[in-house]
């Protein structure tokens, strides 16, 4: 379905503060005077990050005025003029700061005033919810699983599932470093179909916010609100990190849930590395983490000990061990263990890398590829109430982002900032080792138990997983341009965000069939009462797609009165 959608009436009026845009980077904004308090036109002002060596320029305006857009965060800036300088400026993620001077007769400079406006007036001059998540609250906080994502319930506004707003967890955009970051089938985070336990390193996440209102043209693709990270770059100084969080299973009751002796490795290891520093100092610097999770948790299948293991699964021992030995008989299961207490083991990885590169003082090159994998082995359950082991599936997921980001001080009065991303998401389902390739599954309904004196039915399958065979790949290539000029009055920004998705993939529940038994004796018979298959009409049975996503928008931000702002904005998106 083709959507136009033009989003209007991105007017609002500030009483005393500005509104500002909701960017990945920061602003440093002022305003030169001289006698008489009045601006200095065309005079230099330069501004350099003493950690990395950034370095750029830009020169006042008719009313003496300044401003740098897209600056790359952290610190701490040198803000000069002339031969003054002032140092200590530091800024996250959109946060804008005011530095104003003035310029003596006798041809000394003095700082005026220095104003720093971050996430709290940012949030006021939205007119919106917007709950930032800085540097030092990742580094402080506890965070369960080391996923970034779980501080978001630090936002009122948060739900569960993913929603913000109350609306669909579907309809909350996820970006990294002002790229998409979700994933095409499932419309969450890259790895929100797999459960798998990030998305991306927690080390690697500079900071974050969580943004529930759109007033911003810039924002588009998503219902209830935006979460926005911003990754961590490299420094002229080297640091590294080393980790490893453990639980593990002698920390733990040597006892289940149900008072019955562990058998089975019950701990989560999460380890990994981070280093950053210059490959060239002042020029080009890098940053790299790694994380690794190990997760063992037992897999219970049909795991009766006790009379009320037996009464809670509807089914005693011996029942499981008369469908199994007429499997094993007549339909081919194997003489391995099928139901009880298993080791269970996911393995999952995430990498990053970030290169960061002053090619002159008016163009900044960044270079950042994320790369997440996630096995997990046997830990897809089909939908019957007792599956044996057999019937488990393993689940395969890999996410690739390669980002491109260049960002170019054009003139004085005119910055550019260019991305270009390639986003590839991979998941595939297959058959466990037990089976080895996909096969009918048989389901025997209504298997009969006695307990206690108690009369209890249920349903047993055996054979394949309905959906191993399922697969989903998307390619995705992102394209965003920001302009950002201004005038004496006006600042304007406009801009194109292109998407194009590219996805192949492969649905089908039950095309390697399903047989259904009435009782052990039917089964025992070999007499279904029925089967039903899937079949594919095509060869090919994959579904490809591509969808254009496009957005066009454009934006003003202009000072009617003193203490009166005013910002206007348009969007038209097409897909």
């Amino acid at each position: 379905m083709k959507r136009v959608k033009i989003v209007l009436g991105l007017l609002f009026l500030g009483m005393g503060t500005m509104a500002y845009a909701q960017t990945t980077q920061a602003s440093i904004v002022g305003k030169v005077n001289g006698k008489g308090n009045v601006g200095q036109e065309k005079i230099k002002v330069t501004i350099v990050n003493e950690s990395t060596g950034f370095r750029t320029e830009t020169e006042t305006n008719s009313k003496g005025e300044y401003i740098f857009k897209e600056i790359p965060l952290g610190g701490p800036y040198t803000v000069m003029v002339n031969d003054e300088k002032r140092e200590g400026y530091n800024v996250n993620f959109g946060d804008q700061v005011t530095v104003n001077m003035s310029l003596e007769n006798s041809g000394e400079k003095a700082i005026e005033e220095v104003v720093i406006v971050g996430n709290l007036k940012n949030k006021i001059g939205n007119l919106g919810a917007a709950t930032a998540i800085t540097a030092k609250n990742i580094g402080i906080l506890p965070v369960n699983g080391r996923n970034f994502t779980n501080l978001t319930e630090l936002s009122p506004l948060s739900g569960k599932g993913g929603n913000l707003s109350g609306q669909l967890g579907s309809s909350t955009n996820f970006t990294i470093d002002g790229m998409t970051a979700k994933n095409p089938t499932s419309a969450g985070s890259t790895t929100s179909r797999s459960g798998a336990p990030y998305s991306i390193s927690i080390e690697a996440v500079r900071e974050f916010k969580i943004t529930t209102n759109q007033y911003d043209v810039t924002l588009g693709r998503s219902g209830g609100g935006t979460i926005s990270a911003v990754t961590k770059s490299g420094t002229n100084t080297f640091t590294g990190s080393a980790w490893e969080y453990l639980r593990t299973g002698w920390l733990s009751s040597k006892y289940d849930i149900r008072g019955n002796e562990r058998v089975n490795d019950f701990s989560t290891s999460q380890f990994g590395v981070s280093l950053g520093g210059p490959i060239i100092k002042n020029k080009l610097h890098f940053f790299a983490a790694w994380d690794h999770q190990i997760d063992s948790k037992p897999l219970l299948i049909a795991d009766v000990q006790t009379n009320a293991d037996a009464l809670r699964l509807g089914v005693t021992k011996e029942s499981l061990n008369q469908v199994l030995n007429i499997g094993r008989a007549k339909y081919g299961v194997g003489n391995t263990q099928q139901f009880g207490s298993f080791d269970r083991v996911r393995n999952s990885d995430a990498g990053f890398l970030r290169l960061d590169w002053q090619i002159n003082e008016k163009n900044l090159l960044t270079l950042r590829n994320n790369f997440t994998y996630d096995f997990n082995k046997n830990g897809l359950q089909d939908n019957t109430a007792i599956n044996f082991f057999e019937s488990y599936a393993n689940d395969k997921n890999l996410d690739n982002s390669l980002l491109m980001t260049l960002r170019s001080n054009l003139k004085p009065n005119l910055t550019n900032e260019l991305k270009a991303q390639y986003l590839y998401t991979f998941q595939d389902s297959y058959q466990n080792d037990e089976l080895g390739r996909t096969v009918p599954r048989a389901i025997v309904e209504r298997v009969a138990s006695t307990i206690d004196g108690t009369n209890l039915t249920t349903n047993i399958q055996m054979g394949g997983h309905r959906f191993a065979q399922e697969g989903f790949k998307n390619n995705v290539f992102q394209l965003v341009d920001n302009l950002y000029y201004n005038t004496d009055k006006i600042k304007y920004t406009f801009g194109a965000d292109l998407m194009y998705t590219r996805s192949k993939s492969i649905y089908g529940s039950e095309v390697n069939g399903r047989f259904q038994f009435l009782g052990i004796d039917n089964f025992n018979n070999l007499t279904p009462y029925r089967y039903y298959r899937e079949v594919p009409l095509v060869q090919d049975t994959s579904v490809k797609s591509s969808i254009y996503n496009l957005g066009l928008y454009g934006q003003m931000q202009t000072k009617i009165a003193k203490g009166l702002d005013l910002m206007a904005g348009v969007r038209f998106d097409y897909g």
